[in-house]
C-alpha cells in the first residue's frame, strides 16, 4: 500500500496532525488511489542531530535536513509531477515556511514486492494480481 516516510526537525502534535491531514488530501488528489490506504511515519529529529551542505542543522540561518520517501506502485509522469507540486505546496503551506522545501523520492514498486496480511499483495487481492509491472512507462 502506499505509504509516506518524512525526515524533519522535531515539531508540535498539531502541526503533524495538520501534516497528516493535508499530505493525505494531496496524495489523494494526485493520484488513482483511496486516502484511506495511504499510510505516514513521521521520522523527526532533535536540534544538530541532521546535516545539511556539510554543516550540522541548528536552523538559524540554513534550510534543515528535510525529505520525504514516497513508496507507491507505478504510476505516471504526470501523477509523479503532481505529486511533487502538491506535497511540497502541503509541507511549506503547513509549516509556514516557504524556503523549506523536501527533496521528495518516489519508490515505485511492483504489487508482488509488497507483503500485506501474511502473503504477497498481487495474491491477496485479485484486482492487483493481474497488473503488470516491469515496463518502460510513456513520458504520460
Amino acid at each position: 500500500m502506499p505509504c509516506l516516510e518524512i525526515s524533519m526537525p522535531k515539531t508540535d502534535e498539531d502541526t503533524r496532525a495538520r501534516l497528516a491531514t493535508r499530505l493525505t488530501d494531496a496524495f489523494a488528489e494526485s493520484t488513482p488511489f483511496d486516502a484511506d490506504i495511504f499510510g505516514i511515519r513521521f521520522h523527526e529529529y532533535e536540534y544538530g542531530k541532521a546535516a545539511s551542505g556539510g554543516k550540522i542543522c541548528d536552523y538559524s540561518d540554513q534550510r534543515p535536513y528535510l525529505h520525504m520517501l514516497l513508496y507507491i506502485p507505478r504510476i505516471s509522469r504526470t501523477a509523479k509531477q503532481s505529486i511533487v507540486d502538491t506535497f511540497t505546496k502541503a509541507f511549506t503551506e503547513t509549516l509556514g515556511m516557504p524556503e523549506w522545501k523536501p527533496v521528495i523520492h518516489i519508490c515505485e514498486h511492483p504489487y508482488d514486492n509488497v507483503g500485506v496480511m501474511g502473503g504477497l499483495l498481487s495474491d491477496m487481492f485479485d484486482e492487483c494480481a493481474g497488473k503488470e509491472f516491469y515496463y518502460d512507462l510513456p513520458k504520460d
